[in-house]
């Protein structure tokens, strides 16, 4: 692993997006439609004068941004504070470092794995994850997780893998050379007791 600071934080936010966009969806069709509609009656009234109309009409409007505006900004920091609180719970944590044209996995228990990466069913897993030479992304395409990972800088991010027993691939998302393509890896899904018995063996 590289020496340098963590640089981002991140957890498996699908549920969390998701549910922000179901919010953020219906309002940014409504506020397209105000504003479509809006445009159209100004347009159609501008030779008609009735200045001092307009002007309450677009302090109307900017008001009701606002509203909205502060809404969203509620509902979102609100799901970022429940996010973050449960990056901070115990996790099992594995080690990542990419290199030309491989994947090397560190885990806690002292276990070394390359191109495989093995993992606790139902249980957080935090990635503290580097590269060693160029840019590369740490990909799984299952899980529509991706993180870049800087060389010198250390990328720290938690997924949970539900299901035992099925082993997910992933990959380097980003062209890192000539031999990218076998920059790939698999993931390899155990239920709690075998994955300390894998652990501890």
């Amino acid at each position: 692993m590289g020496s340098g600071q963590p640089v981002s934080v991140a957890v498996d936010t699908r549920e969390v997006y998701d549910g922000l966009a179901a919010l953020y969806e219906p309002v940014a069709i409504a506020v397209f439609v105000t504003v479509v509609v809006a445009l159209v009656w100004v347009v159609r009234r501008a030779g008609d004068g009735g200045r001092d109309e307009h002007r309450a009409l677009e302090i109307a409007y900017a008001s009701g941004l606002a509203l909205v505006a502060a809404v969203l900004i509620v509902f979102t920091f609100r799901a970022t504070d429940r996010e973050n609180a449960r990056a901070a719970g115990p996790a099992e944590v594995v080690r990542v470092t990419a290199g030309k044209w491989k994947w090397r996995f560190e885990h806690a228990s002292g276990r070394v794995e390359t191109d495989v990466l093995t993992v606790p069913a139902g249980a957080e897993v935090e990635f503290r994850a580097t590269s060693v030479d160029v840019i590369h992304a740490f990909w799984i395409p299952d899980l529509k997780f991706q993180r870049q990972l800087i060389p010198g800088q250390t990328t720290t991010f938690r997924l949970t893998f539900e299901r035992p027993g099925i082993a997910v691939s992933g990959a380097c998302s980003f062209y890192c050379g000539l031999e990218h393509a076998r920059m790939r890896f698999l993931v390899d899904v155990r239920s709690r007791a075998d994955y300390e018995r894998w652990a501890a063996s």
